[in-house]
């Protein structure tokens, strides 16, 4: 079993403990809520069984590359602030997308923003780090809350575009034009 499939099945448990510990109508649903961005523009969407009777709150602020909305919470005392890093290549190297979720103690929503453009999300103080993954183009988790799953299905962009292949192949021909006359003259 890989380690990924044992963390999905813990948050699960976690998360149907803490809904049915909290008392929620809804307490053993899990829902995932998926955001795709293979697209120009984020969206985000519930999965679960039975389809929750509630959709994310899109909030105005949300445009281009950059995804905010709430969702219903049971109210907690205590507050949390978390959020997971995608890199294109290697973790560590280049941050593609990040994903922030933010909870206020009491609180009857949780705040969720997601951005390609990771500078457009500022982390807040005493915000913890989650998990860090190198994007694949495939759901991944980044963490739970209460009963939700966030994944997220990021692009990989470590294939070259075809016009930035033609500019490299010209210069690399050309540098070997260059050395073969320099190399006829000698």
């Amino acid at each position: 079993m890989t380690t990924y499939a044992k963390l999905r099945i813990i948050g699960l448990l976690a998360l149907a403990l803490v809904g049915l510990v909290s008392g929620v109508g809804w307490a053993g649903a899990v829902i995932e809520v998926r955001i795709d961005d293979l697209t120009d523009t984020p969206g985000v969407t519930l999965f679960s069984f039975p389809t929750p009777a509630f959709s994310p709150t899109i909030l105005p602020d949300t445009a281009g590359e950059f995804l905010h909305f709430t969702l219903p919470a049971s109210p907690s005392s205590l507050g949390t602030i978390f959020y997971s890093d995608l890199f294109e290549d290697v973790v560590g190297g280049t941050l593609s997308d990040r994903l922030l979720v933010i909870y206020a103690a009491n609180s009857s929503t949780v705040d969720v923003r997601f951005a390609s453009d990771p500078a457009s999300i500022i982390l807040p103080p005493g915000a913890s780090n989650f998990v860090n993954r190198v994007e694949d183009g495939t759901f991944q988790f980044l963490g739970p809350f209460q009963i939700y799953i966030f994944e997220v299905k990021s692009d990989r962009s470590d294939v070259p575009a075809p016009a930035t292949l033609f500019l490299l192949g010209s210069g690399l021909a050309a540098l070997g034009g260059a050395a073969w006359r320099r190399c006829r003259r000698a």
